[in-house]
């Protein structure tokens, strides 16, 4: 692990393209070269930046101004171009891309309406009124075609859709019996897959495009959260009660449980899943960083302390859900792999082979797991496969089905997000981050290794 220089700055994001960092300090963004972290451009925003989010193409950014109800974009390629769009009253909740650079939309405070902004023609293309969250509950089909989006009017829940090629003209308003919290396309885009927040029941309920009822599960406890698969041909549906359940989105059925307990290790042998727990000696400072030197060490059998499990803490999350059960749950890019994190056991990552549907891993750490990212690199797959995770310690810790690596990081409680070509992986603070050079994972066909490593550097100020 190479360590670059921490710079003072919040809300790091690649661009899609992996050529350059962008970052916000107070009003100001700051555009980095991807490999060598020097400025190339810096602009200055009205206020104070409270998100960032690059164009589909790298082309621009988008800056949301939150206090001052203005969203600003910026070109990279010419510097002097900007767009400055004020919502006025109704303000900016949530500012997000279309699926190309040609729209920006806008929510609107208290979710009173969405708007379209086209900026070719700078002008609003259309107002959505009513959509029931600010920053989810809508999604754009595979083709382009259409926008399928939750509303809530009438104190009614409302499935509405929209053509994309039609100026945004509405196709179809189905009424809803329920509170909905979020929808997926089929991979075909054939049917539109919704699920429900937390009550009685969690259902999951399949629509076709014109509005019919096509499939319902109901059987599957209170959902804490969900998370579609890349291809969206699957869904995790994350449980209060501590189980995943894999959904088939294209098969409009349930396939299996995934448990968070024993259970896990008595369908799988012993030998069959790799037990590693975080190991701390004394270091020298010698790296650079007066830190502890960090390693995972091989546990052979799971004892009753690796799953010591920890009362949940009974507050509300930011979406008003008790935490507890399964809070996240994140997939490989080939879906072979799937991550996931449970609040009665805040140091340990759970990662399934869902090639046999069993524990592949399980990743204990001293202090409560902040974040974990899967690399997204196209040589990031079957064997290849690594994934990277944070927590309240300053240490950082990778994980492949072959090899596992901890060292020491400058940085703790950080944010990990990985470069579009798996070379370099941003740290990110609250106020500061850094980046970890890594190199391309291993190549599939190379021989697989059983060794644990522990190595960390810290490359010197450019």
């Amino acid at each position: 692990m190479f360590f670059s220089e921490v710079h003072k700055q919040s809300l790091g994001q690649w661009s899609p393209n992996g050529k350059y960092l962008a970052a916000a300090a107070q009003n100001r963004i700051l555009i980095r070269n991807a490999e060598s972290l020097k400025l190339v451009q810096v602009y200055v925003c009205l206020d104070k930046v409270e998100r960032v989010e690059w164009s589909p193409d790298s082309e621009f950014l988008l800056t949301e101004l939150g206090r001052q109800g203005i969203v600003q974009v910026w070109s990279l390629k010419e510097s002097e171009w900007t767009c400055r769009i004020d919502e006025g009253l109704g303000g900016v909740a949530h500012a997000r891309w279309g699926l190309t650079s040609k729209h920006v939309l806008i929510s609107s405070d208290f979710q009173l309406y969405l708007s379209v902004w086209a900026l070719e023609d700078q002008s609003i293309a259309v107002q959505i009124r009513h959509p029931k969250f600010a920053n989810s509950g809508l999604a754009f089909s595979h083709n382009g075609r259409w926008l399928a989006m939750l509303r809530r009017c009438d104190c009614q829940d409302r499935l509405s859709l929209y053509s994309c090629e039609e100026n945004f003209a509405r196709l179809a308003d189905v009424p809803l019996a329920g509170d909905f919290a979020d929808l997926v396309w089929a991979p075909d885009d054939a049917a539109i897959m919704i699920w429900e927040r937390p009550g009685r029941t969690s259902r999951c309920v399949w629509y076709s495009l014109s509005g019919d009822l096509l499939a319902e599960i109901s059987d599957r406890g209170l959902l804490r959260s969900a998370s579609p698969s890349p291809s969206s041909q699957l869904l995790a549906a994350c449980g209060l009660d501590g189980r995943v359940q894999l959904l088939s989105v294209s098969g409009r059925c349930a396939l299996a449980w995934l448990p968070h307990d024993q259970a896990a290790f008595a369908e799988v042998g012993d030998d069959e899943v790799s037990l590693l727990e975080e190991y701390q000696t004394p270091g020298d400072g010698g790296t650079g960083i007066n830190l502890a030197e960090v390693s995972y060490v091989q546990v052979k059998v799971p004892s009753t302390s690796l799953l010591e499990e920890r009362n949940p803490d009974l507050g509300i999350d930011a979406d008003g859900l008790p935490r507890q059960g399964i809070s996240l749950a994140v997939w490989s890019p080939d879906e072979r792999y799937l991550a996931t994190h449970h609040e009665s056991f805040p140091g340990i990552v759970w990662v399934w082979d869902l090639g046999r549907l069993a524990l592949k891993a399980l990743l204990k750490h001293r202090a409560p797991v902040r974040s974990f990212a899967w690399d997204p690199s196209p040589l990031a797959r079957g064997g290849g496969s690594r994934l990277a995770v944070s927590t309240a310690d300053p240490a950082l810790f990778l994980w492949s089905p072959t090899k596992a690596l901890a060292g020491p990081c400058p940085l703790s409680l950080a944010k990990l997000r990985w470069r579009s070509d798996g070379r370099s992986l941003l740290i990110q603070e609250r106020d500061r981050a850094c980046t970890c050079d890594l190199g391309p994972p291993a190549s599939l066909n190379g021989p697989p290794t059983a060794e644990l490593e522990t190595a960390a550097s810290v490359r010197p100020p450019a």
